[in-house]
């Protein structure tokens, strides 16, 4: 009997063997898998491709045709390497009845059917950790890279079986596929699971008149509010049963956050309502701040502990995992910053930068920061996108006062005005009452360090003129000079005024592009007033669109009116590339100097004023009239003498 039926088990295990070698004969069993590239989910960044990555197919399942043909099915067999990581996954035994044959096909068929059953969620995580079984086990795997330009890579020579593959530095694998007789040439697409984000300058509401969309550069002034827009979308959450989605802003030190955030998800489609019948409807969905998210804002701070003037936004998605069902649908985020007076003055910019931080491993039980379970914790698997950043600019100008020498006058005072103004940054000095000063406050609005001198006093009456003091606005009230740097708010016509400091220099900083006057007020003592304004056109090119600076470029075109060439001296008659850079100097009503493209954060400009009287030399009669007078009186006086010494010689 017992020979009998060894005899059987052999006879069944030769059977086997033919059958296999049919299924190895009959019509071939190699297979082949192909990955794909994907578009994404029609948000720009969201493309994948699968040019120069290594995909590997790891055989989970060995495939065996259960006859001739394949419509007599497919057995599915599991590795001995793999036997373990089934039993345990699927909590299923590794015999029944203690006979050898049975139990293998037993096993077989539960590990098949346990698969089968698995939905597309649960079947993305079965293939995670059937993956790093099959990499521990060193199961069969063949290995293959794309090209630099290749828009797709296939795998070939894989025998029939279940394979999982991964695509190397993945955080998951993109697939679990079957190669059998009935399909032996599989294909997979990559999805696009990692979200991005994306972040700009509202063209359309800001303040620089060059931007009509949205835009990663701009130009503007203090005071301007700079608007933003970030876009980002719902993305893959198979396998997920809670997701974190945290968006981290970080605004430099020369912008304020105005805390007006506001999230919609434009064109999410509404249910129908039950109540009225009404059919679906695309709507923008407007989430609930407290209810939806949370915005925090925190000063940021070096290792030090100090702070660095930059702020830190926190967007904080809660139970994020409610939009599972709505991959693809875009999340619109939009905020304002207002520009202060700490910001970057010149060509390098006021960076803005984005971040968005995301779960990124389905199969892991979440940690959450434990004050807020909508953050991830210290060992949460997350990942970053790639900073998204933008950037503002802003320039000044500054004047110099100085003679025709080229020295220093101080005293002067200047006024701006132009279209771009908000707030201007001025730096010069001001005059305070002290009681040590040295200064006194004349009645022409200018300070002097001279004392006054009393008039003549006659008859107990002081007489008018015979001093100085009646020019002083008070000659017992003193005033100290003090350096500055204010931010000064636009008045209704758009203007702003300042005193030189004691180097003659007045600068008026947080300036965007655009038309400005400046006017002369008030000349230093004995010394003209510059007759015309001086106008300057300040224009801003910035970075194109993937250039490797960030640094935009500032050009001033300075105009003075009625033109006089007598009044000009630019850099002793320099050409104008020889101009670039150095520093013009406006005596009064002059030309127009094209294209100063200046690499510095402020723009330059020295304006000479000359000591003296004008005296007028046309449309009146000005002094010509002591010169007629004394003319004819030098005449009567020579006539008169002559007619003397006559009469005396007649005598």
């Amino acid at each position: 009997m017992k020979r009998l039926k060894r005899i059987v088990s052999i006879l069944l295990a030769m059977v086997m063997v033919l059958g296999m070698g049919i299924t190895a004969f009959a019509d071939g069993n190699d297979g082949s898998i192909t990955i794909n590239g994907s578009a994404g989910n029609g948000q720009e960044g969201t493309e994948v491709s699968v040019a120069g990555k290594t995909f590997t197919a790891y055989q989970i399942l060995t495939a065996e045709m259960a006859g001739n043909t394949a419509e007599d099915g497919v057995i599915y067999r599991v590795p001995d390497a793999l036997k373990g990581f089934y039993a345990n996954y699927f909590d299923l035994p590794l015999s029944t009845n203690g006979d050898v044959l049975v139990s293998q096909a037993s096993f077989d068929q539960d590990v098949t059917e346990k698969i089968a059953a698995l939905n597309a969620e649960e079947l993305q995580l079965f293939a995670e950790e059937a993956l790093k079984a099959a990499k521990a086990a060193n199961v069969f795997y063949k290995t293959a890279t794309a090209g630099n330009e290749d828009k797709s890579v296939t795998i070939d020579s894989l025998p029939l079986g279940y394979y999982v593959v991964e695509d190397e530095g993945a955080a998951r694998p993109i697939s679990a596929l079957a190669l059998t007789t009935t399909v032996k040439d599989a294909s997979v697409k990559i999805k696009a699971s990692q979200p991005v984000i994306d972040k700009n300058i509202n063209g359309t509401t800001d303040t620089d008149p060059e931007t009509v969309e949205l835009v990663k550069y701009n130009n503007t002034s203090i005071g301007d509010k700079v608007p933003y827009v970030v876009d980002t979308s719902v993305p893959d959450m198979t396998g997920y049963k809670k997701y974190y989605f945290i968006v981290n802003d970080t605004l430099s030190k020369g912008l304020t956050f105005n805390n007006d955030v506001v999230i919609t998800m434009p064109g999410v489609t509404a249910l129908p309502d039950v109540s009225t019948g009404d059919a679906m409807a695309v709507v923008d969905k407007v989430l609930e701040v407290g209810k939806d998210y949370t915005v925090t804002a925190t000063a940021v701070k070096n290792a030090e502990g100090n702070e660095t003037g930059e702020t830190a936004i926190e967007i904080v998605f809660k139970d994020f995992i409610q939009y599972k069902n709505m991959e693809g649908a875009p999340i619109v985020i939009t905020y304002s910053a207002t520009v202060n007076k700490d910001a970057i003055i010149g060509i390098a910019g006021n960076p803005n930068k984005v971040t968005l931080q995301y779960s990124n491993k389905p199969n892991v039980e979440p940690d959450s920061d434990p004050d807020n379970p909508d953050k991830p914790g210290p060992d949460a698997p997350v990942g970053t996108t790639p900073e998204s950043v933008t950037y503002t600019y802003i320039t000044g100008l500054e004047l110099t006062k100085v003679d025709e020498a080229g020295k220093y006058l101080t005293g002067a005072e200047f006024e701006i005005a132009g279209n771009r103004l908000n707030k201007v940054l001025i730096s010069g000095v001001r005059f305070e009452v002290a009681a040590d000063g040295t200064y006194y406050k004349l009645k022409d609005g200018t300070y002097t360090t001279t004392d006054p001198i009393e008039n003549t006093v006659s008859g107990g009456d002081a007489i008018p003129g015979t001093g100085t003091e009646d020019l002083y606005e008070s000659t017992t009230i003193k005033y100290e000079k003090v350096p500055y740097n204010t931010v000064e708010t636009k008045a209704e016509e758009y203007k702003v005024t300042a005193i030189v400091d004691e180097n003659g220099k007045v600068k008026f900083e947080g300036l965007g592009a655009g038309m400005y006057t400046i006017t002369e007020l008030k000349a230093p003592n004995g010394y003209n007033l510059l007759k015309n304004p001086i106008t300057v056109k300040i224009e801003c090119a910035v970075p194109e669109t993937g250039a490797t600076s960030t640094n935009c470029t500032w050009t001033a075109i300075y105009t003075l009116d009625e033109l006089n060439a007598s009044q000009l001296d630019i850099m002793s008659n320099n050409t104008i590339e020889d101009l670039k850079y150095d520093t013009p100097r406006i005596l009064g009503a002059g030309v127009e100097i094209a294209d100063l493209t200046f690499g510095t954060a402020v723009f330059t400009l020295d304006v000479v004023n000359q000591s003296g009287l004008l005296l007028p030399s046309t449309g009146g009669i000005g002094t010509t009239i002591f010169y007629v007078t004394g003319s004819i009186l030098v005449l009567a006086a020579v006539v008169l003498l002559v007619t003397k010494k006559r009469m005396v010689r007649e005598k």
